[in-house]
């Protein structure tokens, strides 16, 4: 099979130790804090979880994302994985993405393989404890946009990601009026920084562990 051979080898990867924090924070914006298990728990943080969704597209593999409303809250506009909170009929945190990733982009559970687990990432302006889920699909991804929470889908290439001109830096505006350079992956004009950036930033680490530099599915 045509993706036998990168899925395996992801699967494998995901199952052993992770690059974790290390690798999370690369993407970090300089005023994000370091905040132990402890302190963390301390904080009773909403707990949630994303789905990083692969799958063949022109012969490449590809990541689907979605851009945010803008809206009054922090959150207002971003670029982010499918995802959400975990409600109280989830049976796991991979439950959680599989039915956030149906309710926002329209592809059903039974249509998903998933793979493992990414480190978890507490998100401090929403105070969020997030697990990410890496998945992929081999249907054809017809996506459906949930109208009222997505206001558009991006489809990026894996290999974008691994590439070192991916990463900038850039200027952001805080919903609090600050403004802070940060380290963002940029594509096509659209800006992904923050706990997405975070979480991108172990994923490619990940894959270049793998040695599938460009992703190829052959």
């Amino acid at each position: 099979m045509l993706s036998e051979t990168f899925i395996n080898d992801l699967k494998t990867a995901l199952n052993h130790t992770l690059p974790g924090e290390n690798a999370q924070y690369k993407l970090a914006p300089s005023y994000r804090p370091k905040l132990t298990p402890a302190q963390i728990s301390e904080l009773n943080p909403r707990i949630g979880a994303v789905m990083l969704l692969l799958y063949l597209k022109n012969d490449e593999w590809n990541l689907v994302f979605t851009q945010r409303h803008a809206y009054e809250g922090v959150h207002s506009g971003q670029i982010s994985f499918p995802g959400g909170k975990k409600d109280p009929e989830d049976q796991s945190l991979i439950d959680t993405a599989l039915r956030e990733t149906y309710e926002e982009i329209g592809i059903a559970s039974d249509q998903i393989n998933v793979l493992g687990s990414l480190t978890n990432l507490f998100i401090p302006p929403s105070n969020f404890l997030v697990y990410p889920t890496v998945a992929w699909t081999e249907s054809e991804t017809a996506f459906i946009p949930q109208e009222r929470e997505v206001a558009e889908i991006l489809e990026i290439p894996v290999s974008f990601f691994l590439k070192v001109e991916s990463i900038q830096e850039t200027t952001i505006d805080l919903p609090n009026g600050a403004k802070f350079n940060v380290p963002a992956f940029i594509y096509e004009g659209k800006v992904i920084w923050g706990a997405t950036a975070i979480i991108l930033s172990e994923f490619r680490e990940v894959i270049a562990s793998i040695g599938h530099k460009k992703s190829d599915p052959h």
